[in-house]
């Protein structure tokens, strides 16, 4: 029985470096597109859209929901960030800059994401496209 329940975990051993790697090499050879356009969303409404690859001066300004709360956001070329927020657990200040779709910045309690597209609105993977 111990044979069995060997085989079984150098079997799942194998199937979890195989993802890790598929996972790796798909990061490695994501390409950011030329045009990324950052939105910025109140409360489910865009109130800013911003094209990060023609920002050539840095820029600080500041979002305030109906209850006060406020976000400071930072844009630079091609990134942007949430540099100060009026909530308590600060998470969306600690995740810092985002300069792709992959990965949202979301305030939840003043109700502020910041999202990135492409400016077609595609995913290019070198893996998939070659």
């Amino acid at each position: 029985m111990s044979k069995h329940i060997n085989k079984i975990i150098i079997a799942a051993i194998g199937i979890l470096m195989v993802v890790c790697i598929i996972a790796i090499f798909i990061m490695m050879n994501y390409k950011t597109p030329d045009h990324q356009i950052a939105t910025i969303k109140l409360d489910g409404e865009v109130i800013r859209e911003i094209d990060l690859s023609k920002v050539s001066d840095p820029e600080t300004f500041s979002v305030e929901n109906k209850h006060g709360g406020t976000n400071t956001i930072h844009v630079e070329h091609g990134k942007i960030r949430f540099l100060e927020a009026s909530c308590p657990d600060q998470l969306c200040v600690q995740q810092g800059y985002i300069s792709n779709s992959l990965l949202p910045a979301v305030c939840l309690p003043n109700g502020v994401v910041i999202e990135i597209e492409a400016a077609n609105e595609e995913l290019l993977l070198d893996a998939i496209v070659e």
